[in-house]
């Protein structure tokens, strides 16, 4: 069974809530440097999730099963009386990683520690809007296309696109699978983001977010497409995201 550790290697303390972030298909920490170096003078440390079968746990099984990742999750975070979650903090996932952040945010709820005072979702339908988008299913070099974000130049490496494609592909049959199952509402608050030119989340669709929570919800536009973390999107998370700590804590 995977440690805490592995799950939060770059955990740091000192700061009033820790932020728990979800990358989205295929990637690793870095996705979060920027954001994560954003809040670094804020009351919010940003502890990037790392999955299995990338980055330090590149030689481990990446999951192709959301209950069998949730599993592994709910095993870790059990193994030390969910230690990990007894103090302030928040969850936040971008794009596929927002959904696996609710369904954590649903385990933490019924769990013996303390509820996430705030769920971020970046660039994510509403888990009862998921739909198949058949990604997973294409050959590697439409995958890597659709996928986007790998330069060309390295995707000539067939060594280096075969390392990539794994946990990549993984991630996307995970996604593509995914069926909501209805239950009880959230009472985390929910701050659900999206860019005004994203072709895969509408705003109509991101306020169906509403519908997950019993506790505060609001939405926002970050100056951006489906990709949220661009400077200017970060610049507005990192901005928005201690307060709405902060107010999910007094709620």
């Amino acid at each position: 069974m995977s440690s805490a550790n592995a799950w939060f290697p770059y955990r740091s303390s000192g700061n009033d809530f820790e932020l728990f972030a979800f990358p989205h298909a295929g990637a690793g920490s870095t996705a979060f440097s920027a954001l994560r170096e954003a809040l670094s003078g804020s009351s919010v440390s940003l502890v990037p999730v790392v999955l299995p079968g990338r980055e330090r746990r590149m030689r481990e099984t990446p999951h192709q099963d959301l209950d069998a990742l949730l599993a592994d999750f709910e095993q870790m975070a059990a193994a030390d009386g969910f230690a990990a979650f007894q103090g302030d903090y928040g969850l936040l996932g971008h794009c596929s990683g927002a959904m696996i952040a609710f369904e954590v945010a649903r385990i933490l709820e019924r769990s013996p520690c303390r509820n996430p005072h705030l769920l971020i979702s970046c660039s994510c339908l509403p888990p009862q809007l998921i739909r198949d988008t058949g990604i997973s299913r294409l050959p590697t070099p439409e995958l890597f296309s659709r996928a986007g974000g790998t330069p060309e130049a390295l995707l000539a490496d067939p060594a280096f696109v075969a390392m990539l494609e794994r946990p990549l592909r993984a991630d996307f049959v995970v996604f593509d699978a995914y069926a909501y199952r209805p239950g009880e509402k959230l009472s985390t608050p929910i701050l659900a983001t999206r860019g005004p030119d994203d072709p895969d989340l509408s705003a109509a669709e991101l306020q169906a977010w509403r519908d997950q929570t019993t506790g505060g919800f609001a939405t926002m536009e970050v100056g951006s497409g489906h990709w949220a973390l661009t400077p200017e999107g970060t610049a507005m998370l990192a901005n928005r995201i201690p307060a709405a700590l902060y107010a999910g804590r007094g709620a």
